[in-house]
């Protein structure tokens, strides 16, 4: 068997390079040979999936975040012809967390769960702005959460390091002063449906420490398509405390539909973001490409 590792260097606070030397290490004496490709920058884990032969690996490895493993997926122009595992070492790992592998990639079972693990056909996401299209994994947002997603990306292109601690004084200004907007969503062009925000869910996870929809899946062959109907900063600040409890579906101004096409139009621009990434502004289309990639779940 052989394994061709994607490392993001900087993911995990700069340990990423450390702990895959222990793993390859632990693989070799499992029989298992392997190669690396280390990113520089953004934009290499894409450039370097769509340039790796077919036949190059038996397994393709992500080590890093969901960023990385969006960039992988968006690095062909059909199916990865490689079944795509990750040692998550982003800050939410969303797609680690449904792929059940270990948060904490020091443990010595993670070489173990590499190997071993199945052959999983997922669900994937393909959402096309006004001026570029891109693939998705696990979820796509307009409004508020976009706006998050780009204070974080801007304090990380400020400062090393970061995490849920450090982020926090700036993303409560960021939620403190939005100003929401006027949100219309159809499903499967057959109703549409006014919103403050709307998160496309192809993943059960939410954010790491969320759960929007608790019928969400990588292989549903659905959308799940939350909208929060007012806008309110006690509401949305009421519905995200239930998401952590897993209970946000439940909240009176929370409405789920489930399709496999959304589009969803604003009064004005409004930030999108991927998977965790900025990714342009509304007016966008997000469609369900069924079974569009094979992941590695443990």
């Amino acid at each position: 068997m052989r394994f061709h590792f994607i490392v993001n260097p900087v993911a995990g606070r700069g340990r990423a390079l450390s702990v895959l030397d222990t793993v390859t290490e632990a693989l070799r004496a499992q029989g298992v040979e392997s190669t690396r490709f280390v990113t520089t920058q953004a934009g290499d884990a894409r450039a370097h999936a769509a340039e790796l032969a077919p036949d190059a690996c038996d397994r393709l490895i992500v080590v890093g975040g969901d960023g990385t493993l969006r960039e992988v997926v968006n690095g062909r122009d059909g199916p990865p012809p490689w079944p795509i595992g990750i040692m998550p070492f982003g800050t939410a790992n969303l797609i680690g967390r449904e792929l059940r592998m270990p948060l904490n990639p020091t443990s010595g079972r993670i070489a173990g769960r590499l190997k071993a693990a199945a052959n999983w056909p997922v669900d994937v996401l393909r959402v096309r702005a006004r001026d570029h299209e891109e693939l998705a994994m696990g979820v796509v947002g307009a409004g508020l959460d976009a706006e998050l997603v780009k204070a974080v990306s801007t304090l990380r292109a400020e400062t090393s390091g970061g995490g849920y601690g450090r982020w926090l004084r700036p993303l409560w200004d960021v939620f403190r002063t939005f100003r929401f907007p006027k949100l219309r969503v159809t499903v499967d062009g057959r109703k549409t449906y006014a919103a403050s925000a709307c998160t496309v869910q192809n993943a059960h996870n939410y954010g790491g420490l969320f759960v929007l929809s608790p019928d969400a899946a990588l292989d549903s062959g659905m959308l799940d398509v939350f909208l929060i109907r007012r806008g309110t900063h006690r509401d949305l600040f009421r519905i995200m405390a239930g998401a952590f409890l897993r209970r946000a579906h439940k909240h009176s101004d929370v409405k789920i539909v489930r399709g496999t096409h959304v589009r969803i139009c604003a009064d004005r621009p409004v930030p999108v973001q991927a998977d965790g990434d900025p990714a342009g502004e509304t007016d966008i289309e997000v469609e369900l490409l069924p079974k569009a990639a094979t992941l590695l779940r443990a």
